[in-house]
């Protein structure tokens, strides 16, 4: 009935069937008069300039949803945006009066002027031409105005809310992850709340980890570009205080030492350097020991760009999570390789871990724990079994019984002797089973963390315990090792009735394998964040450990929201903006 109603009132306007000189339109004429909806049309019954008509505005909008697009800009979410305008009467949502035109409008324009401090570029939002036409939009025209603040918007509340690059390119599943709003969300979100800017606020996550490094990317983008003359160190092996190097010289300038100043020369590691490396050490997540190796170099390396681009793809990683969380639930980050089991957005048990070294990563997926596996058995995977115990069998066919690990065909134990391995295929290899028993040498140890995933990664106990105690704890074929599992065990079955320590202990000293089901299952998160916050709270720098991060910013790149060097001088000189 809406569009009927359209019709009628440009009918009586002329606009349908304009009149001649009589003001009728003779029988047998041909009527050469503009189409409904043409900007000709528009123009002829356009009011004195500054006054609106909201009806013309409304016919303007519906000719460009029809079309999907308004001059050289193609909406990115058409349906959606027809749906929120047919609901809605066709009637504006940030031009309603002068009022709510200047705060609605405006502080649309604001938040998309400033998206910067969110990792994303402004220039996807049609700022440009936004400013333009809320200068220049008169009368009909400012339909414009309305449908490009409203695509802009839609488009910065998918960035802003979800995944917003191909899964496949940067080695993801969707469906781990959380996926954008949809367009029509986004635009009803914002038009019917009480206040458009709280409304744009809530849609970005709110965790301290996402506030922190948006203050850090907003001081890298004020920070001055790097001096020329601040030249990289470069160093092969390791640096102790009392050494002497030419690498001292270049280190001196990084920490802000003056080299000419030095009481026993440039090249001299002195006591004084020594603090100050300590403290970038801490300071940056390492073992604050002044021994200065590749790790500490790497940072003192990285540039203005190295960081930001670094603080970028984290942030966008942040938005991948989904912002409500549950009361009770395990996150591990794989390159700091440490576990936090969290309970009413506290911290009840944190860990170091060890993760997947580079050839065997640790994938980043979420799923559910279910329950604990006491006394765990240990099947050897397919990677492991094919890479490092067959060539190993081909050696000696005794390998894997002299360490406790049995052969199974079906349920039948095999003689490994009797196998002639050098000419076994890996299909037939691959068929049998290799099982290793319950026990504390067992690969796995006394606890194994059920929960369902296609990696076949588990949380689980480890007799190697020394490796806890290194900086770099990439080691293990993909599992994370967890360096308190049995304090795991009892966080995730805390909740089961009579369920105690006596309990779990009696279930061990059986060394039988017994599976304990939770009572109440919980999300477990494996993360790859390479920015965290220190124990102090301060942002920590920490390695790139499977090459992440360099094929997701590609990703970002690849998609137009890396901004440059010159795009980020503009944008930032534009900007006051300040977090609140």
């Amino acid at each position: 009935m809406r569009i009927w109603s359209f019709f009628i009132v440009l009918f009586a306007l002329g606009v349908i069937f304009p009149s001649g000189p009589s003001g009728a339109l003779e029988l047998g004429q041909e009527n050469t008069g503009p189409e409904i909806f043409s900007a000709e049309s528009l123009s002829m019954i356009e009011p004195e300039v500054g006054v609106e008509n909201p009806l013309l505005i409304q016919v303007g909008m519906t000719q460009a949803l029809e079309t999907g697009k308004m001059g050289a800009h193609k909406f990115y979410d058409t349906p959606g945006m027809k749906a929120f305008y047919e609901a809605r009467g066709h009637k504006v949502a940030w031009l309603e009066s002068s009022f709510f035109r200047a705060r609605k409008a405006e502080t649309l324009l604001k938040t998309f002027e400033n998206s910067w401090t969110h990792g994303l570029n402004p220039n996807h939002y049609h700022v440009e031409e936004i400013r333009r036409l809320m200068r220049e939009a008169k009368g009909a025209r400012r339909y414009e105005l309305e449908l490009l603040l409203s695509d802009a918007l839609v488009r910065y509340g998918r960035d802003l809310t979800g995944m917003r690059v191909p899964p496949r390119k940067i080695g993801q599943k969707s469906k781990y992850w959380r996926q954008p709003l949809r367009g029509i969300d986004v635009l009803q979100h914002v038009a019917e709340a009480s206040s458009a800017r709280d409304a744009l606020k809530s849609m970005a996550p709110q965790g301290n980890l996402y506030k922190k490094l948006r203050e850090e990317l907003i001081r890298l983008y004020k920070t001055p570009l790097d001096d020329a003359s601040m030249r990289p160190v470069s160093l092969k092996g390791l640096i102790r205080p009392g050494d002497s190097h030419k690498a001292v010289a270049r280190i001196r300038e990084r920490m802000g030492y003056n080299s000419n100043n030095a009481s026993q020369g440039a090249y001299y590691y002195d006591d004084n350097l020594a603090q100050a490396v300590m403290a970038f050490q801490k300071a940056h997540g390492l073992k604050a020991d002044a021994i200065i190796g590749p790790h500490t170099v790497k940072l003192m390396n990285m540039t203005r760009e190295d960081r930001i681009h670094q603080v970028l793809v984290n942030l966008e990683r942040l938005r991948w999570m989904e912002p409500a969380r549950p009361e009770r639930y395990v996150i591990v980050n794989v390159p700091s390789a440490t576990l936090w089991a969290m309970e009413g957005g506290q911290v009840r048990l944190e860990m170091p871990v060890v993760v997947g070294r580079k050839k065997r990563p640790t994938k980043s997926f979420t799923t559910t724990i279910t329950g604990i596996r006491y006394n765990p058995t240990w099947t050897v995977p397919p990677t492991i079994k094919k890479e490092d115990y067959l060539p190993k069998l081909q050696e000696d066919p005794y390998y894997l019984a002299d360490r406790g690990i049995e052969l199974m065909d079906g349920k039948m134990s095999v003689d490994p002797g009797q196998i002639d391995w050098a000419n076994k295929t890996w299909e037939e290899v691959n068929a049998m089973r290799m099982v290793q028993g319950s026990g504390r040498t067992n690969p796995l140890g006394l606890v194994r963390v059920i929960m369902s995933n296609p990696y076949n990664i588990y949380l689980h106990d480890t007799p190697k315990k020394s490796q806890f105690a290194l900086t770099n704890r990439a080691f293990s074929s993909g599992c994370v090792r967890m360096e308190r599992a049995l304090d795991l065990a009892d966080f995730v079955l805390e909740p089961n009735d009579n369920w105690s320590p006596e309990r779990r202990d009696a279930v061990l000293t059986k060394g039988k394998m017994t599976d304990i089901w939770a009572h109440e299952p919980m999300p477990v998160y494996i993360v790859y964040n390479t920015v965290w916050l220190g124990d102090r709270g301060q942002v920590v720098y920490g390695s790139d450990l499977y090459g992440h991060d360099r094929i997701l910013l590609q990703a970002l790149r690849d998609i137009g929201s890396v901004m440059s060097v010159e795009e980020q001088e503009t944008t930032v000189a534009l900007s006051d903006y300040v977090i609140n």
